[in-house]
């Protein structure tokens, strides 16, 4: 089945470093897209980075980095689900995305990535009115992992162990039942 859902997402961050010549801000805002797609979940996103000068001289760089992405195979993903807690007009809403491995998440967990506080689960803060957005591509998302794991129960096993067992020659019993194993 093919399935498309799309979900953007913001990150925000602040660093301040105070000196005995002045300080530095910088803030970086996230803008980044969550898509199913076709077995794979695909993480796009986009670093706007604003840096205060304050001291001998007073100045502010902005930076915008380029789109990056990484793929994550749905087989490598356990579920998402949307937290919402009633300080939501404080805070807003949360998509939290749970990995199935700690390395499905691995190139967005670092400093060079989303800076994420445990690496297998990817917490997004989601705008109050992509909320209804976000429970669905989460329900959309269960979807396709259920039917992903689907999928790979009914590949035969590398092992062998989906084929039936050799016939028994003639005149032989077979004592696995008997004895109770």
């Amino acid at each position: 089945m093919h399935q498309s859902a799309a979900l953007p997402f913001v990150l925000k961050r602040a660093t301040d470093v105070f000196t005995a010549a002045g300080m530095t801000t910088t803030r970086e805002t996230v803008h980044g897209l969550l898509r199913l797609d076709n077995g794979q979940l695909k993480i796009q996103w986009r670093v706007g980075r604003k840096t205060e000068h304050l001291g001998v001289e007073m100045r502010t760089d902005q930076e915008v980095e380029p789109v990056r992405e990484i793929v994550v195979p749905l087989r490598r993903v356990a579920g998402a689900t949307v937290r919402g807690r009633w300080w939501n007009w404080l805070v807003g809403p949360r998509l939290i995305v749970t990995a199935a491995d700690l390395a499905a998440f691995e190139e967005v967990a670092g400093d060079t990535g989303l800076s994420l506080n445990h690496p297998a689960q990817l917490v997004l803060r989601i705008r109050r009115s992509d909320l209804l957005a976000a429970e669905e591509f989460g329900a959309e998302l269960a979807l396709a992992v259920a039917e992903c794991g689907l999928t790979e129960s009914d590949t035969p096993s590398a092992l062998g162990h989906d084929q039936p067992p050799a016939p028994l020659p003639p005149g032989s019993t077979d004592r696995r039942l008997s004895d109770g194993n």
